[in-house]
């Protein structure tokens, strides 16, 4: 039973670098998407971006079902919806469909991600629970940078297909192993569904994302390019990126009053508020979302200055930002063998410390007549820096 538990954090790892990396993975793929497919800059963006403006808009709502309904049966139906939305990308013939097979993958991820982090909760207890959350953590940091390395290689050893074809086996082998190594879990005190919180949650974040990519294309305050939806076209002067920005301000206005409303009349709300009253959650939680925005921007943007200034094709971006990953990873076992030693919370401090170093350093290196060179020990220093705070963060 012992070893059941860690063979099934192995599968739940690789549950998670299977979403974390195709967060990523596509973004060296693109220009060789552009050739095959002639999709336009728009088209490359939603292409991007459609997988996490559903991800996150999903999120929330996925982790409560799981809670009442099974977070192993939940994650299962997630994987075999993203292997099967994998499938349709590997295979569109146009931008749009490949557009619409990452709309559904996004849905399988949010159905995944958040059921991992419970099952591993459910399943480990003391300080095995802390080295489980540290594996599961570093994972998220490191492979989110072998998703560029493995979609570089695919495209140029192959075709940017294979990008997508790579969930397959995967997505096979995670079934098998954890329906033989995880046990199945439930939070038997949920009561009832939050259904108007989980469609405020997807209003929410849908707009708010929504906004974030097309305000360069339809213009931040001034219409600058038609926003058409079958036959209709956006009439007005005002571009609908305001619009959307302002809908997802009342959205998150309204759900958080809609929470706490419920939580006030003693029902369970789809996040619960009285949660950010605790100094280490709200303080955490501000932590991960400048992980997330620092170690995202970064795997973002410097594939593409990579490629289209220094030249580099898919397969030399990947191994650059390959660097990144081995600091994660090397930030894990020296997580793990500190959780029983060091306070959580200074394991934390340490690794944003070192992100401010590593993000700092690369900003001074990026120029067009960069030496890349350099590259590789800010990389690394920032990796190591991820590495240590997505480990220890669960923990604060």
């Amino acid at each position: 039973m012992q070893n059941r538990r860690w063979l099934g954090l192995v599968f739940i790892s690789i549950a998670v670098s299977l979403i974390i990396v195709d967060s990523t993975i596509v973004n060296v793929a693109i220009p060789a998407i552009v050739d095959d497919l002639g999709i336009t800059s728009t088209q490359v963006q939603w292409v991007q971006e459609a997988y996490t403006l559903v991800f996150a808009s999903l999120l929330l709502v996925f982790g409560s079902l799981a809670d009442r309904f099974g977070r192993r049966r939940i994650m299962l139906l997630g994987v075999v919806i993203f292997v099967l939305s994998s499938i349709a990308a590997a295979f569109a013939p146009t931008g749009d469909l490949l557009i619409l097979a990452r709309l559904i993958q996004g849905i399988g991820g949010a159905m995944i991600l958040p059921t991992t982090l419970s099952l591993i909760n459910a399943t480990f207890r003391g300080r095995e629970r802390g080295i489980a959350f540290a594996v599961w953590g570093s994972t998220i940091g490191g492979m989110a940078a072998v998703g560029p390395l493995l979609g570089g290689w695919l495209t140029t050893a192959f075709s940017w297909r294979w990008a997508f074809g790579i969930n397959i086996p995967l997505g096979i082998l995670i079934i098998i192993g954890v329906l033989l190594t995880v046990a199945e879990s439930r939070d038997e005190n949920t009561r009832s569904i939050d259904i108007m919180g989980g469609a405020l949650s997807f209003i929410t974040f849908g707009a708010l994302v929504f906004g974030l990519i097309e305000g360069r294309t339809l213009g931040w305050w001034a219409t600058e390019g038609d926003f058409t939806i079958g036959s209709w076209t956006w009439p007005w002067a005002l571009s609908p990126v305001p619009v959307a920005f302002l809908i997802a301000i009342l959205g998150a206005v309204a759900f958080i009053a809609w929470g706490i409303h419920r939580e006030r009349t003693g029902r369970v709300s789809l996040l619960s508020f009285s949660l950010f009253r605790i100094g280490t959650f709200r303080n955490g939680n501000i932590a991960a979302m400048l992980v997330s925005l620092g170690e995202f921007g970064i795997i973002l943007s410097l594939p593409l200055w990579l490629q289209f200034v220094l030249g580099f094709d898919a397969l030399q971006t990947g191994l650059i930002l390959l660097a990144l990953a081995g600091g994660s990873f090397v930030a894990s076992g020296a997580a793990a063998g500190a959780s029983s030693r060091i306070p959580a919370v200074w394991v934390v401090r340490v690794g944003l410390a070192a992100e401010i170093i590593g993000v700092v350093w690369v900003g001074l290196v990026i120029a067009p007549d960069a030496a890349w060179g350099w590259l590789i020990p800010a990389l690394f220093v920032y990796g190591f820096g991820v590495g240590l705070a997505t480990a220890q963060l669960t923990g604060v």
